[in-house]
């Protein structure tokens, strides 16, 4: 069974017939314009796991702030249009910059409230956060507007009048320290990444290494991490008959081997993301109770 693509709202969603759960999915900002189609593969391989999809389509902008909240407006009006996924839980998985848009919606969601609250939003607070909605983030970049604008020069001048991306990559990083969630996160990074980084590089130039050192050690819930072989761009893949392609900006565009050892990690590790919730979930009951 193959997934069938529909239009609610501006997501595309894929509808399982028996699904464990839901996940919303965002790109980076190049192959996520056109998510179901640049992610077919893996995206695929995640619908015959079990789970419905909906894939957001990349919106570009420098307020990422308000962009994350698209996300949460995408969630609420699919779910209210397939009353069937009541009560089957959330996941949320980005992929290079689509991760920091996630990210965003996790720094900035009350853990007491649950209530999506960033400072300076005109519509915080109206709106439920991702509180007990696991997210699984894929070769992240939380960059600055050089990420969002790879063109000489110009992210310079937009950041020098104070015109470029908001909050920036330090500011990102500070509202992630000072979250008390992300204790329901996995990261998959691969070792020859140059955009993203790897785990082995140094954390002021690579987010993965960031990400494991400022979560890996947080006594709530150790971080998941796989790093597995290739580059950036190997969740990018496009099924044609039965071959899958993936591409690689040495190689090109060059058959892969399903099933990828990409796609079975993720869903290992959405696994073991559920089961975390569950727990979660439970010890919330039990205090509100106590």
């Amino acid at each position: 069974m193959e997934p069938r693509y529909e239009r609610i709202s501006r997501s595309l969603v894929a509808r399982h017939p028996n699904p464990i759960g839901v996940v919303e999915f965002y790109g980076g900002q190049f192959f996520g314009q056109l998510p179901a189609t640049s992610y077919d593969y893996f995206l695929g391989m995640l619908f015959h796991a079990g789970y419905t999809i909906i894939a957001v389509p990349f919106t570009f902008g420098f307020n990422h702030t308000e962009i994350a909240e698209i996300l949460l407006i995408e969630r609420d009006l699919v779910r209210a249009e397939l009353p069937e996924l009541a009560g089957v839980p959330h996941f949320w998985v980005g992929h290079s910059l689509g991760c920091k848009f996630i990210a965003l919606l996790e720094a900035n969601t009350d853990p007491v409230s649950g209530m999506f609250a960033p400072p300076g939003l005109v519509t915080a607070g109206i709106r439920r956060g991702i509180l007990d909605e696991p997210s699984l983030l894929l070769a992240p970049d939380i960059g600055d507007t050089d990420s969002a604008l790879p063109v000489p020069i110009v992210p310079g001048i937009l950041d020098a009048l104070g015109l470029g991306v908001r909050p920036t990559r330090a500011e990102t990083q500070r509202l992630i320290i000072d979250s008390n969630l992300f204790n329901l996160t996995a990261l998959i990074s691969f070792e020859r990444d140059r955009v993203a980084g790897n785990a082995s590089e140094p954390p002021e130039t690579s987010d993965v290494a960031w990400f494991l050192q400022t979560l890996g050690a947080r006594p709530e819930g150790r971080l998941l991490h796989e790093e597995l072989p290739g580059g950036h761009l190997v969740p990018f893949g496009i099924r044609l008959s039965d071959l899958v392609f993936e591409l690689d900006p040495r190689l090109g565009l060059f058959p892969a081997e399903p099933p990828a050892e990409l796609e079975a990690t993720a869903v290992r590790l959405l696994g073991e993301l559920d089961r975390r919730r569950a727990v979660a979930v439970q010890q919330r009951m039990v205090a509100r109770k106590g």
